[in-house]
């Protein structure tokens, strides 16, 4: 039975600000935010176990992979909604995400050797097409997985336009899962999913200490030393970051996949 439908998107593409809404619009139990990866938008990484049998209620699953033959419940599959960020934008974000987590010794980093790392953060994302996360394969083939696949129809999300036009993005993808929702509900899960709303949650979840829509206790000492899962949204980094030669390099690494985004999410 075709009951579910993929929200994918390489990591930190902003597929949790997606979830968000749609949390809010498909299901609106305020109460019960802190579960949506596990109960309601089964994030396929830590949560698959729990997806329900098939069944006629639809299901909605959250995956950070490329698009493969063996990608679970591809035979439940019925559509994808593919949300797309600026590799760029991704790139800080990880960066970013990386001192969150502790990795690569950034905690204890001083700023000179702080400096090196992003020096070689970089360099690597870029002459690796953004191959950071192995299990997601790297930006340019993961996003260009799902634009090449023929076996499940898609609609494309830009990330940017998402942020800019949160209404009108939020209605096209619950018309393309034939989601009914009224005017008034879909402008009310764009104002339960503001940044300034998720920050404030996610301060409540630190505060109490408590596993939620963000924090992680393994996380602690990341919270502890400021950094935020909500955090910078990184915008214009290809202006703001790289040098001239590194935009030259960078366009010919992803500009090929930016450009057919672009092409399918109009």
């Amino acid at each position: 039975m075709k009951d579910v439908s993929f929200i994918a998107a390489f990591p930190k593409s902003g597929i949790t600000y997606l979830n968000y809404m749609l949390f809010h619009v498909l299901f609106d139990r305020q109460d019960d935010v802190a579960k949506i990866d596990s109960d309601y938008i089964f994030d396929m990484h830590e949560s698959l176990a729990r997806v329900p049998p098939p069944g006629t209620e639809r299901r909605y699953v959250k995956t950070h992979l490329a698009f493969a033959p063996s990608i679970p419940l591809l035979a439940r599959a019925r559509r994808a909604v593919v949300l797309v960020r600026d590799p760029i934008d991704v790139m800080m974000s990880v960066w970013d995400f990386q001192h969150l987590t502790g990795e690569n010794g950034l905690l204890d980093a001083t700023p000179e050797q702080r400096a090196a790392k992003f020096e070689q953060f970089c360099r690597h994302w870029l002459t690796t097409g953004g191959l950071i996360y192995p299990f997601a394969g790297s930006w340019v083939d993961n996003v260009r997985s799902w634009l090449d696949q023929s076996q499940l129809p898609i609609v494309v999300v830009r990330y940017e336009r998402l942020k800019e036009r949160p209404v009108e993005q939020l209605r096209r993808v619950l018309d393309f899962f034939e989601q009914p929702a009224s005017d008034q509900r879909v402008r009310a899960a764009v104002e339960a999913s503001t940044v300034e709303n998720m920050r404030r949650r996610e301060t409540q979840e630190v505060n109490a200490g408590v596993s939620g829509a963000f924090y992680r206790p393994e996380l602690a000492r990341g919270y502890a030393r400021g950094y935020r899962f909500v955090g910078r949204l990184n915008q214009d980094s290809y202006q703001r970051v790289l040098s001239p030669a590194a935009r030259q390099f960078a366009d010919q690494v992803f500009k090929p996949i930016t450009e057919r985004v672009r092409a399918a999410a109009c």
